[in-house]
């Protein structure tokens, strides 16, 4: 017995006519025959009774054919699942995030993930930014959620949205009575920055590029990590740019949003088209974090700063 003894059986047994059966099946009313009676052999049954002007059911075929179609049926919900699973998003994505990304679009990214596509095994990982792209060519990630590169790769890194940046600075520093910090406030203003080896490139460019519109940064002090830059903030050292989703409570710390001072949020993935279920994670991150508007806008003549540049 085969699916298509059971196809043609039930057919015929709808019909109760070969010749209208073998039109439904496409099939000729000779292959509709061999096939019945393939299966009236392989059962050892009699399923019609055949005459030149009539065709009827034997009991045994009528007894047959509720069982032939809940088989079908069983059998077309097979294809349709395997189908289905050849099409699947399920699989590993692995992403990157760097210490600026975490802490607003870890938990968001991980919970949709996991309610909307459970299929997906997600995991994170924190990167340090001159790790960003090395990591993608070895495929320790398969994306990664972080700000501008500043640099020419082979990578594709498309816009999420731009928000604010802010400085920030202890109390009683003059800048904190302000609601806002204008560009030119920034001017020989005494800052303090991640060392430039943590992101050379993003370090260089933000810089000639505050050049470029008039803003000397000086660096009073570098360190290695946020939270020292924030300690040193709070002491009156100088003041420390963020973007504004990771300027999260400090003590001794107030926050000012800089004007005309973006932040780009970015995601940046291997130029080859990706696997199922890492496009399934792309789109959910533009999704979760994207704006149109500001993926099409590049902010011609605004500061542009990256989260480990000054």
């Amino acid at each position: 017995m085969d699916l298509d003894q059971l196809r043609a059986f039930v057919t015929v047994a709808e019909e109760l006519h070969f010749g209208r059966a073998a039109l439904r099946l496409e099939l000729s009313q000779p292959q509709v025959s061999r096939r019945v009676r393939g299966l009236e052999d392989g059962l050892g049954v009699q399923l019609f009774v055949r005459t030149p002007r009539h065709t009827a059911l034997t009991g045994a075929g009528a007894r047959l054919l509720e069982d032939a179609r809940d088989t079908l049926a069983a059998a077309d919900r097979l294809e349709r699942r395997a189908a289905a699973a050849g099409r699947s998003a399920a699989g590993r994505v692995a992403v990157g995030f760097v210490w600026s990304t975490l802490g607003a679009h870890v938990a968001p990214l991980v919970a949709a993930a996991a309610e909307r596509h459970p299929e997906i095994e997600l995991s994170v990982c924190q990167l340090r930014f001159v790790e960003i792209a090395p990591s993608l060519r070895r495929g320790d990630v398969d994306l990664a959620i972080v700000r501008s590169l500043f640099e020419d790769s082979e990578m594709i890194e498309s816009t999420l949205r731009r928000e604010p940046s802010v400085l920030a600075m202890a109390p009683d520093h003059p800048l904190a009575s302000a609601d806002t910090v204008t560009l030119s406030d920034l001017n020989d203003l005494p800052m303090v920055a991640l060392q430039r080896d943590l992101a050379p490139k993003a370090y260089d460019a933000v810089t000639a590029n505050a050049a470029e519109l008039g803003v000397r940064l000086r660096i009073v002090q570098e360190t290695r990590s946020p939270s020292e830059a924030l300690a040193l903030a709070s002491a009156g050292i100088g003041v420390y740019r963020l973007p504004s989703s990771a300027a999260v409570p400090h003590h001794g710390v107030v926050y000012r949003e800089i004007e005309d001072a973006a932040s780009r949020l970015v995601l940046v993935r291997r130029p080859e088209p990706p696997p199922p279920a890492v496009a399934t994670v792309v789109a959910l991150a533009h999704g979760l974090f994207g704006d149109a508007d500001d993926a099409s806008n590049n902010g011609a003549g605004a500061l542009e700063l990256s989260s480990a540049a000054p």
